[in-house]
């Protein structure tokens, strides 16, 4: 990654102050949600998760979506996250937990596309143990939004928007982030691709409510193999190693 940052301060106080995180009336943010929950909802059925489970939650903004377990929280934004049992406000990319500790991980909400990914994904496996799973998500350079500027580019800061507020962050290429996770010793089990055409739409007109109207073609470009692999969002499934 280049030498240029993120101002996490301005991340923290924008955080800090938004009313919602999710809001109802942004119909791009709206199907995000939704995405990240039903596919979370997968998650959940698929492995072995118990009330019993310990659950580091990176970035979680106080969510827990309805994982049972107890949640650690972990956050910049202490407002968000200050009612919860376990809440530690700090950067992603240090835990303040011991090794092989986790049952469970979950950081999604594009948390590591205000980090260094290598760093989060590094103290992501350091804190599960041996054959936990998590659940990561990021935006991906690999959309069509960046067509002409920084289409499937390994790391580069832009600006985006954040529910009607210009943001920065970074994007990342997919196979950039899975080198890392296989780095360090996280192996891949699932993907899931979503904003599929609505980043194009949004390349056009410049207006993510408006391109939220065409989240219905991810239903279609899901069965195209090349084609469903463009996209803005990506959620991983990532299982630490036995060793």
């Amino acid at each position: 990654m280049d030498s240029e940052k993120i101002d996490i301060e301005r991340v923290r106080t924008l955080y800090n102050q938004m009313d919602d995180i999710w809001p109802a009336s942004d119909k791009w943010y709206t199907y995000t949600h939704q995405q990240m929950i039903k596919y979370i909802d997968g998650f959940k059925k698929k492995y072995e998760i118990s009330n019993s489970s310990k659950v580091v939650n990176i970035g979680s903004a106080g969510n827990e979506y309805n994982i049972p377990g107890e949640h650690y929280h972990v956050d910049i934004a202490e407002e968000r996250i200050k009612h919860c049992s376990h809440f530690y406000v700090g950067s992603a990319e240090e835990l303040p937990f011991s090794d092989n500790y986790f049952d469970v991980g979950l950081c999604v909400g594009s948390v590591i596309n205000y980090c260094d990914p290598l760093l989060v994904i590094s103290e992501i496996s350091r804190v599960l143990k041996p054959n936990a799973v998590s659940v990561l998500d990021f935006e991906q350079s690999r959309s069509y939004q960046f067509i002409g500027s920084s289409f499937n580019c390994n790391a580069r800061i832009i600006t985006s928007f954040n529910s009607g507020v210009d943001d920065r962050i970074w994007i990342f290429s997919e196979r950039i982030i899975r080198s890392y996770c296989k780095m360090h010793g996280l192996k891949v089990k699932d993907v899931h691709y979503f904003h599929l055409l609505t980043p194009l739409v949004y390349l056009i007109c410049k207006d993510e409510n408006k391109a939220a109207n065409f989240t219905f073609a991810d239903k279609v470009l899901h069965w195209i193999p090349y084609l469903r692999k463009i996209s803005c969002n990506v959620i991983l499934t990532v299982q630490k190693s036995a060793k």
